[in-house]
This record gives C-alpha cells, structure tokens and sequence, in this order.
C-alpha cells in the first residue's frame, strides 16, 4: 500500500525516544522542520495518521471495538489473563486510569490529532499551490475531527486545545468543535482536491463521502436533527470508504480474534435484551457471526464479516448507519412516517444492495408507531447493522438503555476513568466519573 513503508521512516522523526513515556505522550513536542515544510512528507505524514489509528493493538479501530463490546457484551473475553481487556469487561470499579486499552486509546488518538493539525498548520508553508495546500488541510481536519468525535463517546470531557495543562470541555464543545472542522474540510473538497496529494495516499478513504458521513453521526450525537439529515442524504450509499490492510500491516481485530486467546463473538444476540433480539431470518446475524452447531445447548461463535482475514478491509461508515441516523433523527423529531421509511429501508436492504454485502432482507417494521416503540426498533437495528462499529456504547447511553446501578444493566460502564497517560501530564484533568 502507498505510503505505509515511507510512513515507517517518517515515524522515526515525529516520534523519537518512544521508550520514554514523557517525549511519546509530549503533545507539544515539535516535527523536524524538512517534515513540515515539504508537501510529500505531509502527505507522508497523513498516511501515517491512518495507520496509527486503524493499526495495530493500540489502535483505535482495536480499543474501541473492544472497549465497547465487552462494555455492552458484544464480546466476550476468552482469557482473563488480558489484564486490559478484563478489567473493560469487569468494568465499575475494577477498571482505573492504568488501564491498558484506555491509555492505548487516548495516547494514539492524542499522537493522531497532533499529527493532524501538523498537517492543517503546515499546509500553506509547505505550498505555494493552494488546491494543494486546502487538500492538505482537508484530510487533517477530517483525521482532528474523527479524534474528538470518537474520544468523546467515551470520555465526559477531553481537551481540544495542544497546550501545556490544556483544559477540558464538554460533550457540546466537543461535538461542535468536530462539526466545525468537518464543515471546513467540505468546503475544501467542494472546492475540488489536488491529484498530486490523493495520488500519494493510501487512498482507501473516500474523504468527501467520510466527512459527510461523520458530519450526520456527530450531528446526531449533538442534537442536530436536520443538519444530521441533511449530511447523511450527502453521502453516496454506494461507495466505500474503508481501512485497508495487507500482510506487513494487518487487519487488528481479525488477528486477534484469530488468535482465540482474547476476545471473540459472545453470542448471536448483538449485546439486545429478549424483547429486541434479531428476528428470525435475518440475514446480517449470519453475515456477522458464525457457529459450526447453532443448535447446541451453549453455541460457540465466531466473528466473522469484516474480521475474519489479516487483509479485510474495515468500513469506515456503513451504508445502514446513515439510513439509520435518518430513522433516529426523524424519530427524534417526532416525524414518525419518515423514520418507519428509513427503518423500513435498513430493514428491506438485501445483501447485494448493500455496497459491504450487510442486508437484513426482512419485511417492513410491523410494530406499534409511537415514538418510544420506533426508537426501539431502531436501537435493534443499531446494534445488528453496526455490529463492532465501536459505536455501541454511544448508542447505549443515548438511547437511555439500562446502566450501571439498573436492574438488567446493558453496560458495565457511562465513561471512562481518564488515562493516567494524560494525569501525569496535564494538571487540568478532571476528577474521574463514578461510572
């Protein structure tokens, strides 16, 4: 794949000393000057960010798969001797600001958003083209607002700012700071992006269609109803947009669960309660999970989809998430019709009308049309269509499901104690959440 073995080289000046915690977590530490005054190596540097954030164990694509299928069993833990992963699944108390996955998340994701705004304040130094210069800074910004959209579903606060003590802000700071880097970036692209950056990149990512897309999952996620609408009919249904992998750099969480020595599929009931399991006939259960005996008194399942080979590419959206943001934000807004016709569409889409083959090929909803019993089915449909999307724990919480302290809790866990890798760092962080 283009620029992961260049991308190699260039670590090796924006990371230096990576034995020492504090040089590795410093987000105000500096990238050598022929780094960010030269286009190719900011284009270097982009595919980089990919990398950091879909690779490897400490990825985000495997902390926050993980950290939200064992929150809200997705997932089960096959050995407990993975300290991070088991204290996730115990949750509560039992997991701290030492945690192995939590650190991994902020770390990278903290690393990723430096990087990223490299790139966005590097861009107009590094070239007198300014289609090339926008295009730069249109990738950084969609790679800043993908950090703070994501951190944000499981932390209360983070901080937006690279300063020394940065302080923290809130969801709805948060949340519109993505927004408002995801609305620049479209204007960048609506301008038109230069060849001589895509033609250096990766390129699995489809940056118009994945702005767009995350422009309708945060917007959701902010309360925005319409603009969260309006961005998901932006998106073409039929393209992909994807982290890609090959055999030097291969698909995490299909390695692992490959491994059968830390997690895997915990059931065919999608983390859904027995008043909302997957109906008869579904089709994306199969697509999802596998078992060689269904039928035995204690089936054993395999994840299989988009996790089943080192090389499968991973979805960065799916095509149902935005039929479904439409059914929720319609929904939300008390337009009831226009929510059963989004429902309906996710329900009826068959697998080769999907463009990763996920379809429920089920009749239209039947169910009582009032509000609550509309937000249900499509808190069903969520939990199926985006299996191991990492979006699981947001979609607890905003659907008002069962937690900590409740009878039948589907969560071990709101937020997350913040990692002792910004504690030791940052004098501004907050007091851990009780859960």
């Amino acid at each position: 794949m283009k620029g992961i073995y260049k991308f190699l080289l260039l670590a090796a000046l924006t990371l230096g000393a990576v034995s020492c915690d504090k040089v590795y977590l410093d987000p105000n530490s500096t990238l050598e000057p022929d780094v960010v005054n030269n286009t190719d190596n900011l284009v270097d540097l982009i595919n980089g960010i990919q990398q950091r954030w879909s690779a490897e164990r400490s990825g985000l694509i495997y902390t926050s798969v993980n950290i939200t299928g064992l929150n809200t069993s997705e997932l089960q833990l096959l050995n407990p001797g993975n300290q991070g992963e088991n204290e996730v699944l115990l949750g509560g108390d039992d997991i701290g600001g030492d945690n192995e996955l939590l650190n991994n998340m902020w770390t990278n994701a903290m690393l990723c958003r430096k990087e990223a705004t490299t790139v966005i304040t590097s861009a107009e130094t590094a070239t007198d083209d300014t289609s090339v210069g926008n295009t730069l800074k249109a990738y950084g910004l969609f790679y800043r607002a993908l950090v703070h959209g994501t951190l944000i579903q499981y932390f209360e606060q983070i901080p937006v700012e690279i300063i020394e003590d940065a302080p923290f802000n809130d969801r709805v700071t948060v949340l519109q700071n993505a927004i408002d880097d995801l609305t620049e970036a479209k204007g960048y692209i609506d301008a038109g992006l230069s060849s001589e950056v895509t033609s250096g990149l990766i390129g699995s990512v489809d940056l118009e269609n994945s702005v767009n897309a995350l422009l309708a999952r945060f917007n959701l996620m902010a309360g925005n109803y319409s603009a969260a609408i309006a961005a998901a009919d932006d998106v073409d249904l039929s393209a992909q947009s994807t982290w890609a992998y090959d055999a030097a750099i291969p698909n995490p969480l299909a390695f692992w669960f490959g491994s059968q020595n830390v997690t895997q599929a915990k059931d065919a009931r999608f983390a859904l309660p027995d008043d909302l399991l997957p109906e008869d006939g579904d089709q994306r259960v199969d697509f999802y999970v596998f078992s060689e005996d269904p039928d035995a008194a204690i089936p054993v399942y395999q994840v299989t989809a988009f996790f089943d080979n080192n090389t499968d590419e991973i979805p960065v959206y799916l095509p149902g998430e935005m039929l479904l943001i439409k059914a929720e934000a319609y929904a939300r807004s008390n337009d009831l019709d226009n929510a059963v016709i989004q429902l309906n569409a996710v329900r009826n889409k068959t697998a080769g009308e999907d463009a990763f083959g996920v379809g429920a090929a089920l009749a239209d909803y039947a169910g009582t049309v009032d509000q609550q019993s509309v937000l249900d089915e499509i808190y069903k449909n969520r939990r199926i269509e985006l299996y191991l999307s990492g979006l699981g724990l947001e979609d607890s919480r905003r659907f008002d499901r069962p937690g900590p302290g409740d009878a039948a809790a589907e969560r071990n866990r709101n937020y997350y104690p913040y990692p002792n890798a910004e504690r030791d760092n940052n004098d501004s962080t907050p007091a851990n959440p009780t859960s």
